[in-house]
């Protein structure tokens, strides 16, 4: 039967398959041709309706934008040739947002102690409160305008500008963008700056703009800012969390970073590119169009599906129709075979009994001259002489047999000795590699113990030596310091008796000798600080612990670290998350050794921001995340920050002492030693570090939670 199929496979289902393959590709061909003319025709009448939709859009945003940027514009001339009391100040600003529904706020600030006044902040602003307007000053130390965005830009750049979207706290309260406007003011012929003109606008109003675009049932708009940054979304966790460029990285689709640039370099365009859409998990394709008055740019998702659904069922029913007709194409061509196939069925069944190794039986008698008889007659020839030589090959395949039985003993009772040696091999191995492992932590441990301890008696060495000499110094500076004062009071007693010049010179000559004894005074009081640090850290020395409020110590050093870097770099910004446990409550420590361990750690950690920062990539933000846990009898701190991360190789360095990687002159490499001493010997914790590199750097601090009064 097995060689019967054969020939029906060999003839029949070759014949069979090349037509009815031939057939199913024409069908193919047509229906590939089809669904893309109907998928080409079907994106030329999206492309134009995407383009109609978002430029309609986009002119209904900016034509109010415009509008309203229209409105401070004006103002400021008035107000630059005119003269107002503050009365008539807030009475403008509270009609500019009286009669403007779609203006938040607007608000008149003036430069510091500006024309004279005594005070630094000179600024009014009028904004909406529920159903009325409320008048009210800005300005005071936590709320300095003049560092912010929206005063600092147009005041550098001269022309006006919206600012990027923002929570203003202290100010409005909300998330807006601003519209500011420099004022000027004439004195004589010079023209000089006096402060900004402002008028703000609420993400909400746009957000509800940009939420009734409405494209089939699950298509939905967004709105881009300059940089990026979403400001209108469905998905509100995204506005002002995060931007296309950061999606793009933590969904990994380089087709939307492409997008990105596209839309913050103000271009527009239809991207026919299929992504699946994360906010409803479809397959889509997005139109974009910049905003010209901002330089924002709104986008539009289309649903894949929704848009082909009618020429996908046209698709589905070509392909049912084809399904058809290739069926009855497949039931002629099989009427066909089998009328070539019938007269090979008989040598078939004979075939099929000589291959089993029946060769007596009888071959079916086919008289016809054709191919089938000239096979007939090969198979009567092959019959007689395959008959003779079966005979011959049984008794050798016999001993053959017999041979292979002994072989495949010997094989299975080898591959047992091999497997048992093996074993025994793997076991010596495991034993050696866990005694290498030991030996090499004790050599470790035993290497850093010995390292430490020369170092802290070459610490205390140097320190001791250094000690005295600088005590003449900072005694004679002060001295010295005390003496030119001295003499500089006997010279005004003198100077009717001598020369004016000469007055003038000894003056000059006792100020420089009292100026550089206070240098050197200062500078030797640097010194010998620094030594007592050495000999605190190679001592170990430590102060008395006392009952402190562990979240509130925190706390105050991470706003300490964060003004002190501003206070260095304006440009610096960095967003702070923290969790702070109330159970943990009072806890027994040093507090201003346990305060200089935040202090050193978090400088690091905004230090490591900054660095990432300036490779200049467009989806990172800076953060800082701060926390605190009591458990039963231990009190944990976890201070992490997303910077540039701890390189493996000197991940076993970072506590040694002098071990630094900023640039000479930039730290001692005293800082996370003396914190390690502190956390550790001084208050029996324990401090750990996990990194990973280019993506963030977490410091564990664990330290005993004594008894919870």
């Amino acid at each position: 039967m097995k060689d019967g199929l054969k020939v029906r496979r060999s003839l029949a289902f070759k014949l069979i398959l090349s037509v009815f393959s031939a057939i199913a590709g024409i069908f193919i061909v047509i229906f590939l041709y089809n669904y893309s003319v109907t998928r080409q025709t079907m994106i030329k009448s999206l492309d134009a309706i995407a383009s109609n939709l978002t430029e309609s859009t986009v002119n209904k945003v900016d034509r109010i934008l415009f509008g309203m940027a229209r409105i401070p514009e004006n103002l400021a001339a008035v107000i630059e040739h005119s003269t107002y009391t503050d009365r008539e100040l807030k009475q403008l600003l509270k009609l500019v947002v009286e009669v403007n529904p779609e203006i938040y706020g607007s608000a008149i600030a003036f430069e510091p102690f500006f024309e004279g006044r005594k005070e630094k902040f000179y600024s009014f602003y009028a904004y909406r409160e529920s159903d009325t307007v409320v008048v009210t000053t800005l300005g005071n130390d936590s709320y300095d305008y003049f560092l912010m965005d929206w005063y600092q830009i147009p005041r550098e750049k001269g022309e006006p500008c919206w600012t990027e979207p923002y929570f203003d706290e202290g100010g409005g309260n909300i998330i807006m963008s601003t519209y500011s406007v420099p004022l000027y003011y004439q004195r004589g012929d010079e023209r000089k700056f006096a402060g900004i003109l402002t008028i703000d606008i609420s993400i909400n109003w746009l957000r509800d703009m940009v939420d009734s675009i409405h494209v089939f049932e699950t298509g939905f708009g967004f709105l881009v800012s300059q940089n990026g940054t979403f400001v209108t979304h469905p998905v509100e966790e995204l506005i002002m969390n995060a931007s296309i460029f950061s999606l793009a990285e933590e969904y990994d689709m380089p087709m939307f970073r492409e997008l990105g640039r596209k839309m913050i370099h103000r271009e527009s365009g239809f991207s026919t590119s299929t992504y699946e859409n994360f906010f409803n998990h479809k397959k889509s394709w997005i139109a974009y169009e910049p905003v010209p008055s901002n330089g924002w740019s709104l986008a539009v998702v289309f649903p894949v599906d929704e848009l082909m659904a009618d020429a996908n069922k046209l698709n589905l029913e070509i392909i049912l129709l084809g399904s058809a007709g290739l069926v009855v194409i497949f039931l002629v061509i099989l009427l066909i075979s089998r009328s070539i196939t019938r007269p090979l069925r008989k040598l078939t069944l004979a075939a099929e009994s000589f291959a089993v190794g029946d060769f007596n039986v009888t071959l079916p008698e086919i008289t016809s001259g054709d191919e089938i008889g000239r096979l007939t007659n090969s198979f009567s020839y092959m019959q007689k002489t395959l008959a003779e030589t079966i005979g011959n090959l049984t008794d050798t395949s016999e001993q053959l047999r017999i041979s292979n039985e002994k072989l495949e003993d010997y094989s299975k009772t080898l591959e047992l000795k091999v497997e048992e040696r093996t074993a025994e091999l793997v076991a010596k191995n495991t034993e050696l590699d866990s005694a290498l492992h030991t030996l090499k932590a004790a050599q470790a441990q035993l290497v850093q113990s010995e390292k430490m301890a020369s170092l802290g008696q070459l610490t205390a060495g140097i320190a001791h030596e250094i000690k005295n000499p600088l005590n003449f110094i900072n005694n004679f500076a002060e001295l010295s310091t005390d003496l030119a004062r001295e003499l500089k009071e006997e010279l005004e007693k003198l100077k009717e008796q001598l020369e004016e010049k000469d007055v003038e010179y000894l003056m000059e000559i006792i100020s420089d000798l009292e100026s550089n004894s206070r240098k050197i005074h200062d500078h030797g009081k640097r010194a010998d600080s620094i030594i007592r640090g050495m000999l605190l850290h190679s001592r170990g020395k430590s102060g008395e612990k006392q009952p402190i409020d562990l979240n509130a110590l925190l706390e105050e050093y991470v706003n300490l670290s964060y003004h002190g870097m501003r206070a260095n770099d304006a440009a610096f910004n960095i967003k702070i998350e923290s969790s702070y446990d109330p159970a943990v409550g009072m806890a027994e420590v040093v507090p201003q050794d346990l305060s200089r361990v935040f202090l050193n750690i978090i400088n690091n950690a905004c230090q490591a921001t900054i660095e990432k920062k300036k490779e200049g990539k467009d989806s990172y933000f800076p953060l800082l995340s701060v926390s605190t846990r009591r458990a039963a009898d231990t009190i944990e701190i976890r201070i992490r920050d997303n910077g540039k991360g701890i390189p493996p190789e000197i991940m076993d360095k970072i506590f040694n002492p002098f071990f630094t990687t900023k640039a000479a002159g930039s730290g001692t490499g005293l800082g996370l030693s003396i914190s390690f001493d502190i956390v550790v010997q001084e208050h029996g914790g324990e401090l750990k570090v996990d990194s990973k590199p280019g993506e963030y750097t977490e410091f564990i601090i664990r330290i005993p939670a004594g008894k919870q009064e």
